[in-house]
């Protein structure tokens, strides 16, 4: 067996869960994979949204865990361990994206050991957590500085964990852009059967889709609205469950008197039902505040639609200003207007889409899974 991976996948939700599963599919076109998955992965206390659970009826992909364990339990990380050192797998993946993990993945490579295992590597899609702080780096340092490789998906999270790793640990991390996502962009709706079906009626619309959290910035893209309004009939359609409490945007969108132009679906998207969020629209905005990179924008590109994203973190590595999509600076929501009146007043979708199909080219899954196949070679494996 060659290697193992240790992540969610259906029935929980969210890109993680996608990211995980769609790896496991390439992973095993390649290789034998050892896939450990959970039965439980958060107290329902804990979680912010409504619930971790996939709501979808239709498994868009799908890839059977060889076993599967309650994350919530030490013994059962206890167990795994020595499962899996007992196997043949070379390489072992776990998924970084917050410290949340961290009691769980430390008992994990402790008790594998440190002779007679496999390799580890953190697949890394934030080194540095989105709304984090001193106490949340400190633990996240500790614990990244354990696993043997690290993969990154952009040079700026490079750059974030080699300040935190000793200088002699630079080359245990490879930077490989983020995969598009693709899977969900088919079967093709037309554009006017997609509004048609959200009640929209307008000829241009702009997307911000996925979780509501502050660090998104939304409230930017809304307070653009006004002035993009003042020359254009344009339409923002939301697509997205909140994370906590959404009266701040409720009551932002009354106070800007933008009700009439703003389609809001608080909720978690289905599978069945991403397409026709995306084939409504033209442009998609991803005016986050701070980031590392963003599965939005690879969603995005695997729709064909250009992108409207702040210039922070890694963003400015997957975004080609002008000719993929926008970057604007962040918290601007003048820069946003600007962007949104250039892109219908210039009518740019049509070029930027035929851009992204060749810029999409770099963001493939067999990439990834070369980047995993190299550090296995590296090792001596």
């Amino acid at each position: 067996m060659w290697l193992t991976v240790i992540g969610p996948t259906h029935p929980f939700r969210g890109g993680i869960a996608h990211y995980t599963t769609l790896l496991v599919r390439c992973l095993r076109s390649r290789h034998e994979v050892r896939f450990s998955s959970y039965t439980r992965q958060y107290p329902h206390w804990l979680y912010p949204g409504n619930t971790d659970l996939d709501p979808s009826s239709a498994l868009l992909i799908h890839e059977q865990p060889t076993h599967t364990f309650d994350a919530l339990n030490p013994l059962a990380w206890f167990r795994l361990a020595q499962t899996v050192k007992r196997s043949n797998s070379r390489l072992v993946v776990l998924p970084w994206s917050t410290v949340y993990w961290t009691p769980f993945y430390w008992l994990f490579l402790k008790a594998l050991g440190k002779s007679g295992r496999p390799n580890s590597v953190f697949i890394c899609h934030n080194v540095v957590e989105h709304e984090p702080n001193l106490l949340k780096s400190a633990i996240a340092r500790r614990i990244l500085a354990c696993a043997d490789f690290f993969v990154v998906h952009s040079e700026w999270d490079r750059g974030n964990l080699a300040r935190w790793l000793a200088p002699s640990r630079a080359p245990a991390i490879r930077v490989c852009p983020h995969p598009a996502y693709e899977h969900l962009s088919q079967p093709a709706m037309r554009k006017s059967a997609a509004r048609a079906a959200l009640g929209i009626r307008s000829e241009r619309v702009v997307l911000f889709f996925g979780f509501i959290r502050e660090y998104k910035g939304l409230r930017y893209l809304l307070e653009s609205l006004p002035q993009v309004r003042s020359r254009l009939d344009v339409h923002l359609l939301i697509a997205g469950e909140v994370w906590g409490n959404g009266r701040s945007y409720r009551e932002l969108i009354s106070r800007l008197g933008i009700a009439s132009c703003v389609t809001w679906v608080d909720k978690y998207i289905p599978n069945e039902e991403v397409a026709r969020y995306f084939a409504a629209s033209d442009l998609v905005a991803i005016p986050y505040v701070s980031a590392t990179q963003s599965g939005i924008v690879q969603l995005a590109y695997g729709f064909g639609k250009p992108v409207l994203a702040s210039r922070v973190g890694g963003l400015p590595e997957v975004v080609d200003d002008g000719v993929t999509g926008y970057l604007v600076p962040s918290r601007d929501a003048a820069s946003i207007s600007a962007a949104i009146l250039d892109f219908y007043g210039k009518g740019r979708e049509a070029e930027m889409s035929q851009a992204i199909l060749l810029k999409r080219l770099e963001f493939s899954w067999e990439r990834l899974c070369s980047t995993l196949e190299v550090l296995a070679q590296s090792a001596g494996l």
